[in-house]
């Protein structure tokens, strides 16, 4: 689920065009799962994610209001078209980190489990040898 939310987040601004429906259900169902987790997480994700969403409509009025201009009339608003990028990319990196730090804790959480396991087969082998030399009537 992460690594689709990730190919969303590095989309262009004009691809990732709020309302879209696949993306929508997608990001409703990783919410989902983040409350069912950690509700405070989950709020913190719908945040960053509106604040993003938010960024990207700004994104496009700057670029729209930039593109309508004539030429020689550009310069002027090149501050806010710059700005607003800015806006998008603090926001799109604010989401990027909140993912990682997830994925950071998921995977120290994973390899928890795999030490577990991997004491329990240690143990499950050192049984089976005495099973097996009983076996043999050692």
């Amino acid at each position: 689920m992460t690594a689709a939310l990730l190919l969303a987040l590095t989309a262009t601004p004009a691809s990732a065009q709020p309302g879209a429906p696949d993306a929508d259900a997608r990001e409703q169902a990783f919410v989902d799962s983040l409350r069912r987790a950690d509700p405070a997480e989950a709020e913190r994700y719908v945040a960053l994610s509106a604040a993003r969403r938010d960024a990207i409509v700004e994104l496009e009025r700057a670029r729209a209001r930039f593109a309508a201009m004539p030429p020689e009339l550009r310069g002027g608003s090149l501050p806010q078209l710059r700005q607003a990028e800015r806006r998008y990319a603090e926001r799109s990196l604010a989401i990027l980190d909140f993912l990682e730090a997830r994925d950071r804790r998921t995977l120290a959480r994973y390899r928890e489990d795999i030490g577990r396991l991997e004491r329990v087969l240690e143990e499950h082998q050192r049984l089976r040898g005495e099973l097996e030399k009983v076996l043999r009537g050692e």
